[in-house]
């Protein structure tokens, strides 16, 4: 039988003793802010409690503060720490907005540990009732939120701020699969430590129960292709227009994705402003995308949810259409005759009630399920509201199942959301039987206390790691576990699942190699003795980054999706608040790197030639990339040509900064790579971030000095200094000794000496 933990503020038998937790939580206490990456049923609560039973032990005037992004999740929190800790219960507190402010103010003197939503907390500091500086331990549970305003962001940061030895505990299944993401959620979030546990680890799997995967294929019937059919066809009527007015890249419809159309639909929105009396075609072309993305979604409801969710699609759009003020866009949609009948054959289809295939499948599945298993529990994830509709009316005909509905509060349109009480009730019935199968929506997939299952289903794969990683975690809780994925053939649920599958490889491939990354610092900083300055200083290539690219981004990069591409072409990014520039490559180069708009914008406003004189004081070569057309910068704003010329020209020559255009942010990347590795490659040595003003070498300092003469270049100033040999001499040459230096003619040579030998009158 395995041990418990024992421990003064911990309940006799309420933790059973395992290893991996009670090492993890060592090295948090050891190496401070720390993101936990481990997923569903691995115990990270468990974490943050042997965490806090160690603090208040130590310091019983600290707190802790527990963060959860839901007002269930809060209260599931609360209780635990009710059932297994010894804190006294007048000390443990639960912090929502139905909790007065009042009443939290008081609260928040005498509690010890605090379980919260994080807006209610935001909202306690905004208004002076709380201060964090009592705070031993600040805990962020699903710490993935913590990107853009999220309040886990402004908590984290008021936190740094107000504690004199802060530490924060960040528990995630999964930070997401880009680097960028990861990387904004490690620095919203302070963190200097990432630990990562997966079911696989062999101090782990004593304790994991196996999650069996298995997928159903189906093929979509005749019918479903010719609806198929007739969407895709509409649809490359409208970007074969795109493409023929220069705004769409490519026909093929695989390379719009919904986040690529809103991508359009958004250049297409700026350049409206700019260019819309010159340029009439950019309205018909807005009304394109906008059609794209609503035949777009009928095609991923056709091929994920069939006929009912489809059709019922369908009738909404009629129903808009027919009001006052209803859109060119959704008027065009359905009078296009391509539309209307794929409109005809959904009608004709729903009327014989055919449904998806996949509908078929899962009837078969829960009916197997139950056969073998009566006792069973089921979750089935369905991302669209009306689909989970039609599944629980299909399956009350199927011997066995049992369904419930489980979806979010929000209500929409005429479909009235779940409140909180009821979502509580329904999974105690779900516990107790009364139901043994809940179809849900996300709501199910993070934050609420569901009770084991058996089998979770998804009947449609979702292109997300973090919520494929959050459905699947709710199986094999506490025995052996199932996930069936559902999937038709040649259709958006094959690319969601493997979209899904490489984000999750890419997830943990990324961690491990952050971690690392950290690990060397942390060994640094300890060799040392004291803590570098991150924002300063810069660690070399780690042994198995010697052949790696290191770019170092301003974390105003991460929203150009820059650094994204520069991390897919295999460079490692490291995000950073730089005071010059946007991205540097090596100790002499610094990019600013600016979108046509920008750089005119900045160039109006001085803020353009700042930034030039900052990089040229600290970096021997700056470099600014322009991205987009040069066309567009003479069209872009009501500016003069000339003066965009001129601009231009004193860049290059005063400012001595080369400009390069690059027609978009895939190129942009290409160059800053590229660059990058033509500087670093074969080099063993550091990158230095600069602040101030960089020292001038006593040749440089004469260089600028002699260049200051009237029609004096760099290079012309470079030979007087070699034929007079001193500055001194220069300035003392008569007008016959500068005629006779390299490149200096007789009108030259007497501007010099205008210059140097006229009285200063002192006057304006």
């Amino acid at each position: 039988m395995a041990g418990y933990i024992e421990h003064a503020l911990i309940k006799k038998g309420a933790i059973e003793s395992r290893l991996y937790q009670e090492v993890l939580a060592a090295r948090i206490l050891d190496r401070g802010n720390s993101l936990v990456v481990a997923p569903t049923a691995l115990g990270k609560t468990i974490i943050a409690v042997l965490l806090t039973a160690h603090l208040l032990k130590k310091n019983p005037d600290s707190k802790v503060l527990f963060l959860a992004p839901t007002k269930p999740l809060a209260v599931q929190h609360e209780k635990t720490f009710r059932k297994m800790t010894e804190i006294d219960e007048g000390k443990i507190a639960l912090f929502t907005g139905t909790v007065s402010p009042a009443e939290r103010k008081k609260l928040w003197k005498s509690a010890s540990f605090i379980s919260a939503t994080p807006q209610t907390i935001e909202n306690d500091l905004i208004q002076g009732r709380i201060s964090m500086k009592d705070v031993g331990l600040c805990i962020f549970d699903e710490a993935h939120r913590a990107v853009q305003n999220y309040s886990y962001v402004f908590i984290a940061n008021r936190y740094m701020k107000q504690r004199q030895n802060p530490l924060i505990l960040a528990l995630t299944a999964s930070p997401g699969s880009e680097s960028e993401k990861i990387q904004e959620v490690c620095k919203n979030l302070f963190v200097e430590n990432i630990e990562i546990k997966t079911a696989e680890d062999i101090d782990v799997k004593p304790y994991t129960n196996e999650i069996e995967m298995d997928w159903i294929k189906v093929d979509l019937p005749p019918e479903f292709r010719e609806i198929q059919k007739m969407l895709n066809d509409f649809m490359s009527e409208q970007v074969n227009f795109l493409k023929k007015i220069g705004l769409a890249k490519t026909a093929n419809l695989r390379f719009y994705s919904k986040r690529r159309m809103l991508e359009l639909q958004s250049s297409i929105r700026g350049m409206l402003a700019t260019r819309g009396k010159t340029q009439p075609s950019l309205y018909t072309a807005i009304s394109k995308v906008a059609a794209l993305l609503k035949v777009s979604h009928a095609q991923t409801l056709l091929e994920t949810q069939g006929i009912p969710a489809l059709n019922d699609y369908f009738e909404r759009m009629k129903e808009k259409s027919s009001r006052s003020g209803a859109s060119k866009a959704l008027k065009s949609v359905l009078a296009h005759e391509k539309i209307q009948r794929a409109v005809k054959i959904t009608t004709d289809l729903h009327s014989k009630k055919v449904t998806h295939p996949k509908q078929k499948a899962l009837e078969k599945l829960l009916q197997k399920q139950f056969i073998e298993n009566p006792d069973s529990r089921v979750l089935v994830f369905n991302h669209y509201r009306d689909s989970i509709r039609n599944l629980v009316d299909c399956l009350e005909n199927v011997p066995g199942v049992r369904a419930k509905r489980f979806i979010g509060q929000a209500t929409k349109g005429n479909d009235k959301g779940m409140t909180q009480k009821e979502q509580i009730k329904v999974i105690k019935e779900l516990e107790e039987g009364k139901y043994n199968t809940l179809i849900a929506s996300s709501v199910a997939e993070e934050g609420l206390d569901i009770p084991a299952v058996d089998l979770v289903v998804f009947y449609e794969p979702v292109p997300s790691e973090i919520r494929t990683i959050q459905r699947r975690g709710r199986t094999g809780r506490l025995g052996k576990g199932r996930a069936v994925i559902l999937m038709a053939r040649n259709t958006r649920d094959e690319a969601y699942y493997w979209a899904a599958n490489a984000k999750e490889k890419r997830m943990h491939s990324t961690l491990k190699f952050m971690r690392d990354d950290l690990d060397v610092e942390k060994g640094k900083q300890s060799k040392a003795g004291s803590k570098l300055d991150s924002q300063t200083t810069l660690m070399k290539f780690n042994k198995g980054m010697k052949d790696k690219i290191l770019i170092y981004a301003d974390h105003r990069e991460q929203a150009s999706q820059v650094t994204k591409l520069l991390q897919e072409k295999g460079a490692f990014v490291k995000v950073r608040q730089l005071e010059i520039g946007d991205y540097v490559i090596s100790n002499d180069i610094i990019i600013e790197r600016k979108t046509i708009d920008d750089f005119i914008t900045s160039m109006l406003d001085g803020r353009l030639f700042n930034q030039l004189i900052k990089m040229n004081e600290n970096y021997k070569m700056p470099l600014m990339l322009v991205e987009g057309s040069q066309k567009e910068l003479f069209a872009l704003r009501n500016v003069h040509r000339n003066a965009i010329i001129g601009c231009l020209t004193a860049i290059a020559l005063n400012y001595r900064t080369p400009i390069l255009f690059t027609e978009n942010k895939e190129e942009t990347a290409e160059y800053i790579y590229v660059t990058a590795k033509r500087e670093q490659l074969g080099k063993d040595k550091d990158i230095k971030l600069r602040t101030g003003r960089k020292g001038l070498t006593v040749q440089e300092m004469q260089q600028f000095i002699v260049e200051s003469l009237p029609l004096i270049g760099p290079s012309t100033a470079k030979n007087l200094l070699k034929h007079f040999g001193s500055v001194k001499a220069v300035f003392s040459a008569e007008l016959r000794e500068l005629q006779e230096a390299e490149n200096i003619g007789k009108t030259k040579a007497k501007k010099i000496k205008k210059v140097i030998d006229s009285k200063y009158s002192g006057k304006k």
